[in-house]
């Protein structure tokens, strides 16, 4: 399972009955640690951890304090601070050296399941939400907003703003709220269906994108060789609805077939989209082929096309192929410039708390 918020719900809604569940959130950070601000995670007096604040480190403790918030039906604050010899953090042996303040609330019945249904039925239509968690109250709202992948794109603490329709605020009595936005999974549109694809479509499906290929030579004996977790479509492009598309953040052509590939870069221009990674499997030669059988140029594109696709990360087989892709198609989708993180500046900034406390986080550290 993927630790996408979007996984985490799915599996946890069938289960919400059976167990008594607390909601987790990292509120505020200080240091390099693994997770930032607007993080979120389930747990339960059954002994249930779906996702993760941290590397791993904390979660053993996490569970037996949610133990305690579900047995005495308080919320509680948390600080783990690795560099703080006294504090829990140190005796867990943590290894990213900052400190991380964890929130715990009840989630169950009497307040809604703090909003979490709603916010799975809006990511499973593919549309994004601004969550809003107060923070001294055990309650929530949201209200569906664009998506946006943006480059560690973290949660806030602040007073609460949503105020869509006749929803009321999550902090209509002034009280402080962690809001962060939580997107649905990157959906990736695989044009072609050869052998090589299917690597494309395991490690997409590993990251816990959202997956659907579409050929119009796809047969049933071909759709046996790719993974079940896929929507398989034998439509061409020029055959796939507007809805579909406009909710599609990455494009892999790769029919293998000039006209094929051609009609599918012509088609893609003509639609709206969602600016999308689009990617072209082959050399650049073949790319000024592709563009020249569609009746186009650079200049003419609405949306570029990336030929040769791909990160150079060496290697040849359709593995390989697939990883770089996908790191590519990734780098586009979350705003990044996929270089190597050991090269990034470290741009500090510093978040303030309204209660004093002022914590310096890197916006390039893990």
């Amino acid at each position: 399972m993927s630790n996408h918020f979007y996984h985490l719900l799915a599996t946890w809604l069938p289960l919400k009955d059976e167990a008594n569940w607390v909601l987790g959130a990292v509120i505020d950070t200080r240091g390099s640690v693994y997770r930032k601000t607007g993080a979120l995670m389930l747990l339960s007096d059954a002994g249930h951890q779906l996702g993760l604040l941290s590397g791993g480190c904390i979660e053993s403790d996490l569970l037996l304090q949610a133990r305690k918030v579900v047995a005495l039906g308080k919320s509680r604050t948390l600080v783990y601070d690795a560099a703080d010899d006294s504090n829990i953090a140190w005796r867990l042996g943590i290894g990213c050296g900052g400190a991380a303040e964890i929130l715990l609330h009840p989630c169950n019945a009497q307040n809604n399941f703090l909003q979490l249904p709603a916010v799975l039925s809006c990511l499973q239509r593919q549309q994004a939400c601004h969550f809003e968690l107060q923070i001294e109250h055990a309650r929530a709202n949201f209200a569906p907003c664009v998506r946006a992948f943006s480059q560690r794109q973290h949660g806030s603490l602040q007073p609460g703003s949503i105020t869509s329709g006749s929803m009321q605020s999550a902090s209509s009595d002034g009280k402080q709220v962690l809001a962060t936005l939580i997107n649905p999974l990157p959906h990736l549109l695989i044009l072609g269906s050869g052998v090589d694809v299917i690597p494309l479509c395991q490690l997409a499906l590993v990251l816990g994108w959202r997956v659907t290929l579409a050929d119009q030579r796809l047969n049933a004996g071909k759709r046996t060789n790719f993974p079940a977790g896929i929507t398989a479509l034998t439509l061409s492009a020029a055959e796939l609805e507007n809805e579909l598309l406009q909710q599609i953040d990455g494009v892999i052509i790769a029919h293998h077939n000039m006209r094929l590939d051609a009609a599918a870069v012509a088609e893609l221009q003509t639609r709206e989209l969602t600016n999308p990674y689009i990617g072209l499997l082959g050399p650049a030669k073949r790319k000024a082929e592709v563009l020249a059988t569609a009746g186009l140029n650079e200049m003419q594109l609405r949306y570029a096309v990336t030929g040769p696709m791909g990160l150079a990360l060496g290697g040849d087989l359709p593995e390989s192929i697939a990883l770089s892709a996908l790191a590519e198609c990734h780098a586009h989708i979350f705003g990044s410039s996929a270089v190597p993180l050991s090269e990034m500046v470290m741009q500090p900034f510093a978040a303030t708390r309204t209660d004093g406390l002022n914590f310096s986080v890197s916006l390039g550290e893990q």
